[in-house]
Formats: structure tokens, C-alpha cells, sequence
């Protein structure tokens, strides 16, 4: 029998290591810092933002992301992404992220009352020259929905 292992296969290449630091400090700077004027250093004009339930959203000209980033930050005001795991491969980026926070305001329909939140958050990137031309994302609404309700 052959076995092998690909962890970290072509994980030290140039692009891909370029790629994760971009994705990182998006995280770090925009996400975590609330800074939203970072958002177009890091997103290309052009960018698709294809959401959980089938939308394909053309972010950057209506500014569906940037009005969602705030009001998730109006909601969970010290919400911050840990990342878990990041892999780039090609010139898309897999990240897997904890997210952690306390509800303050109403999020998907769940008053706050103050709860601490904490779910899974994963995201997929397509980076162009340097910038983020598509993400995917599927968030934990289970879990967000059992801490919102209490149990």
C-alpha cells in the first residue's frame, strides 16, 4: 500500500503565502478593528460576494457587504475572528474561524440581551492581483441561534 501525505503541499509558495498575509490582515485590520476604510485597499472593484442562500452580490457596487460588516459590528460591537486554519491553493484561500463576542443588539432576529456568542465561521477567497475578487461563507446559524435563545 502507498500512502502520503499533502499537508501543507505548496503551502510556502510566494503567491500563497502573499495570499494568506492579505486574508489575515483583512481579519486583523478591517474585520477585527472595525476599520471599513481598509475594505477597498483589500476587495477588487469587481468583487462577488456569493452568500449562503444562492445570491451572487456584486458587493462593492452596492455596498451590500460593507452595510452588512456594520451591522454586524452594531450587534456583536466587540465581535473578533480568530483564525483557526488558513490554506491557500491556486488563487483561492480556505479560512476557518472562530467567532467570538457579546450581543448587544438584535442579530438575525434573536434580541441580544447581552449574550456572549461564539460560533464557526468558514470563508472561501478568489484573490486577483492582491485583492479579493470573490468570497464565499457559511456561517454556524444554529449555533448563533441556540446562544441568542438561550439554551
Amino acid at each position: 500500500m502507498f500512502c502520503f501525505s499533502l499537508s501543507g503541499y505548496g503551502q510556502h509558495n510566494p503567491e500563497h503565502i502573499q495570499n494568506k498575509e492579505i486574508l489575515k490582515n483583512y481579519f486583523d485590520n478591517v474585520v477585527n478593528k472595525h476599520d471599513l476604510t481598509g475594505f477597498k485597499k483589500v476587495f477588487a472593484d469587481n468583487y462577488i460576494w456569493h452568500t449562503m442562500d444562492g445570491r451572487d452580490v456584486h458587493s462593492e457596487k452596492d455596498s451590500t457587504h460593507i452595510s452588512t460588516l456594520r451591522m454586524v459590528f452594531t450587534a456583536i460591537p466587540d465581535i473578533q475572528y480568530s483564525i483557526e486554519n488558513i490554506i491557500s491553493e491556486n488563487d483561492l484561500v480556505a479560512v476557518n474561524t472562530t467567532v467570538t463576542g457579546t450581543a448587544k443588539a438584535e442579530y438575525f432576529g434573536f434580541s441580544p440581551a447581552l449574550k456572549k456568542v461564539e460560533f464557526k465561521q468558514m470563508f472561501f477567497f478568489r484573490l486577483s492581483n492582491k485583492k479579493i475578487t470573490e468570497e464565499w461563507e457559511v456561517l454556524d446559524m444554529d449555533r448563533i441561534k441556540d446562544k441568542l435563545s438561550g439554551k
